[in-house]
């Protein structure tokens, strides 16, 4: 049961990872990665952890 759990959350993540980075590749061209993270609230370096994971 809880490899189950595990999975769904797992997958649950990556779906608002992938939200996250949707948005953040649409933000105004003026707006920086790390000045959209910034605002985010996440590190630039998980900006791009999450990138290669949801990759």
């Amino acid at each position: 049961m809880n490899s189950t759990t595990s999975m769904i959350a797992e997958e649950y993540r990556i779906q608002q990872w992938a939200a996250d980075i949707q948005e953040c590749q649409t933000r105004p061209k003026d707006v920086s990665v790390a000045a959209w993270c910034h605002d985010h609230g996440i590190t630039k370096a998980n900006y791009y952890y999450r990138l290669r994971r949801v990759r």
